[in-house]
């Protein structure tokens, strides 16, 4: 999201321009801005470069934009010290009339009002574009759509490749119902991963499964992995149908230790009104903190892996 326009940046330029005369000063102001050295590189030896005041500040502008971050926490030192400025210098301003004092006030007014404007755009915009994803959002009304939803799933006669979106979505909806913040699916190196659920002040990677018959370890261990390469990677893999003895001993002997495991007992459990999704996941990530269990019983805690 890119907060500055290029009206409020040539607003700012403009106010360079009228309080600092000698490309050294200009150059003197960026720095003390916290310019990166690596932009400010890009305009050093103006004299040699033959770059005129206009130039140093136009070029420097155009490197902070082409940064990752868009260059917004410079622009935003920028504008803090340009709309608050006071100091007018008697040298440049007065004795050689190289700067007009009353140009240079009248550029910081502006910029001060357009600081306070376009400040309150930004959030404006913000605001209507969490009102428009959340409007967006998806949810069951009611524990019995759920139900009704998930039977009609289950005895459908959709594809699988059909029945696993429709889960996907389902699941997906009935986070919503429980007040999880869920987003959509997305991709890491190449490989889809069905979504994140927010829960307890951590993102969860999700991936859900509705095979006919139980997991193997292929697609599970798969997924466990790609959690170890993001920052505090967690995971919380749903196999309606289980997982197969093999690949749950193998995750239980791997070091890996970053997903929980859900099933079609989970949700049914769940959809019974015998827990709720909060509570599964308190659950399950408690037995996995704690005990090193990742596949225990949503109510009683009991692990599910028969050793």
């Amino acid at each position: 999201m890119k907060v500055f326009s290029p009206a409020l940046k040539r607003q700012m330029k403009d106010c360079i321009l009228a309080l600092f005369w000698p490309r050294k000063e200009i150059f003197r102001f960026l720095k003390d801005c916290s310019v990166p050295v690596s932009v400010l590189r890009s305009v050093d030896g103006w004299e040699e470069k033959g770059l005129s005041r206009a130039a140093i500040v136009d070029h420097t502008f155009d490197e902070l934009g082409r940064l990752p971050d868009n260059g917004t926490f410079h622009f935003d030192q920028m504008l803090e010290v340009l709309s608050g400025w006071d100091h007018f210098d008697a040298y440049w301003f007065g004795e050689q009339k190289k700067l007009d004092q009353t140009t240079a006030k009248q550029t910081i007014a502006a910029l001060r009002t357009a600081k306070a404007g376009y400040v309150d755009v930004v959030r404006e915009r913000a605001a209507r574009e969490r009102e428009r994803t959340e409007r967006r959002s998806e949810r069951h009304g009611s524990l019995g759509e759920m139900r009704a939803e998930f039977q009609a799933i289950s005895t459908g006669s959709a594809t699988p490749q059909a029945r696993g979106y429709a889960f996907e979505t389902f699941l997906a909806k009935m986070a919503r119902f429980f007040g999880l913040h869920v987003t959509g699916a997305f991709r890491v190196e190449g490989t889809q991963i069905d979504g994140t659920v927010k829960y307890d002040g951590e993102n969860y990677a999700v991936e859900a499964k509705w095979h006919d018959r139980s997991l193997s370890d292929e697609p599970l261990l798969a997924f466990c992995r790609k959690q170890e390469m993001n920052m505090h990677g967690r995971g919380i893999f749903i196999s309606v149908n289980g997982y197969t003895e093999g690949a749950l001993s193998i995750l239980e002997r791997g070091a890996i230790k970053n997903t929980v495991l859900m099933d079609g007992e989970d949700v049914t459990l769940i959809l019974w009104e015998l827990t709720t999704l909060p509570d599964t996941l308190d659950k399950k990530i408690h037995a996995a903190q704690t005990r090193g269990a990742f596949y225990v019983n949503a109510v009683t805690g009991a692990s599910k892996f028969k050793r």
